[in-house]
C-alpha cells in the first residue's frame, strides 16, 4: 500500500467520465490534469510530465517521442478511448513502456450510431426534416417521388473491419434486419466470420462493389490511409452509401466529396474527419447527401463511464505489476519499465 502514495499519473485532457479518475484517487494515486489541446507537446505538457509514472491521454492530446523522452519515469500509457493512433508506439517500444487501449469498450454505440446513419440516410430523415422547417408541408411531394426512401431490411452491407465494433455491428443488423452481411478482415477467420452469419470477401473491391452500404471499422494506420480512394468509390453502386465511424484518414476525403457530387454515389454518414477539428469550409459540409457528426459515435454516458474506468484500471494493474486485460504492445512486457521508490 505504501508505495501507491508515491505513483503519479498526468491525464492530458479530462476523461469524459469522473468514474476513473475518482477509482486512482481512492487508491492513493497523485492526479494532476493537465489541458493539451494539440497532438505537440508544449512546455507545460513537457514540465508537468517530467515525474509521471502514468499517463492517460484524449484526443486531440497526442503521446510523440519528445513527450516520452522528457518522462524518465513512465510506466504505463493509456487512452481514455478505444483508438492508439495518437500514441507513438515505436518510441513507446524503445523505451519499454505498456501503452493500453480500452478495446470493445465502446463497440456497442458506435455500432449503433452507424446504424443510425445508415437509417438517416436511406429514409432521408435529416434531409426531409430539414425541408420541412424550410417550406412546410409542401416539402413532402419530393419525398414521395424522386427522393423517396429506401428501407434498410433486405440490403446488402458491407463490414470494413470485424473486430469488435464490427461484430457487434453485424449482430444488431442480423438480428434487427434481416440484411446480407460482407465481410472484408484479412486477420479474422472465415469460421468466425461464418459464424455471424456474414460472407467473407476476398478484396475491399470484391466488398464494395456487392454492398448497398459499406461501413468502416478499423484503425488508421500505415496500412489503412486511403483505403477507400478513387478506385473503391468507382467499384461502389450509384445508390449505395459509405458509413465511416473508424478514423477519417481511411477514407480519401477529396475522393469521397467528388464521388458524390458526380453521382457515382449516393451519400455517406461521416463521423471522422482527416483532421479534426475540421474547418467548416471543407466541402464535405456542403453535401446535402452527407450526414455529418463531431466524432460522438462512440459517446454515450453510459461507456464513458466504462471507458474511464478501463483506462484507469489498467493503469494501476501496470503500475502493480499486473498484466493488463488490453494491452497494445505486448512483446514489451517482459522488459516493461518497473516502479521505482521516490
Amino acid at each position: 500500500m505504501g508505495d501507491r502514495w508515491m505513483k503519479k499519473v498526468v491525464i492530458l485532457n479530462a476523461m469524459l467520465h469522473s468514474a476513473g479518475e475518482e477509482f486512482l484517487a481512492e487508491r492513493n494515486i497523485q492526479i494532476e490534469k493537465v489541458p493539451m489541446d494539440s497532438p505537440i507537446p508544449n512546455a507545460n505538457v513537457i514540465e508537468k510530465v517530467k515525474d509521471a509514472d502514468g499517463l492517460i491521454v484524449r484526443l486531440p492530446a497526442g503521446v510523440n517521442r519528445e513527450l516520452i523522452e522528457a518522462a524518465p519515469q513512465l510506466k504505463v500509457i493509456a487512452t481514455s478511448g478505444t483508438g492508439s493512433d495518437h500514441i507513438d508506439i515505436n518510441a513507446s517500444n524503445e523505451h519499454n513502456i505498456p501503452v493500453v487501449n480500452n478495446a470493445g469498450v465502446g463497440a456497442l454505440p458506435v455500432a449503433e450510431h452507424a446504424v443510425g446513419l445508415m437509417l438517416a440516410l436511406g429514409k432521408r430523415i435529416v434531409t426531409s426534416e430539414q425541408q420541412l422547417r424550410k417550406k412546410g408541408w409542401v416539402s413532402r411531394e419530393q419525398f414521395l417521388n424522386e427522393k423517396i426512401g429506401t428501407e434498410l431490411s433486405g440490403k446488402t452491407i458491407g463490414i470494413i473491419g470485424f473486430g469488435f465494433i464490427g461484430q457487434t455491428l453485424a449482430k444488431i443488423l442480423k438480428n434487427g434486419f434481416g440484411v446480407e452481411l460482407l465481410v472484408y478482415d484479412p486477420v479474422i477467420s472465415n469460421e468466425m466470420i461464418e459464424s455471424a452469419g456474414a460472407t467473407q470477401c476476398d478484396s475491399v473491391k470484391e466488398l464494395s462493389e456487392k454492398s448497398d452500404y459499406v461501413s468502416i471499422h478499423v484503425p488508421h494506420n500505415k496500412h489503412t490511409h486511403h483505403l477507400i480512394n478513387r478506385e473503391i468509390l468507382d467499384s461502389m453502386k450509384p445508390s449505395a452509401f459509405l458509413i465511416n465511424c473508424a478514423r477519417g484518414g481511411v477514407i480519401d476525403q477529396d475522393e469521397l466529396v467528388k464521388a458524390i457530387k458526380e453521382k457515382r454515389i449516393a451519400g455517406a454518414g461521416i463521423d471522422v474527419f482527416p483532421e479534426e477539428p475540421p474547418q467548416l469550409s471543407d466541402e464535405i459540409f456542403s453535401l446535402n447527401e452527407v450526414i455529418v457528426t463531431p466524432h460522438i459515435a462512440g459517446i454515450t454516458e453510459e461507456t464513458n463511464r466504462k471507458l474511464s474506468l478501463s483506462a484507469a484500471k489498467q493503469v494501476l494493474q501496470v503500475l502493480e505489476g499486473e498484466k493488463p486485460e488490453s494491452l497494445v504492445n505486448v512483446a514489451v512486457w517482459e522488459n516493461r519499465r518497473v516502479a521505482i521508490e521516490r
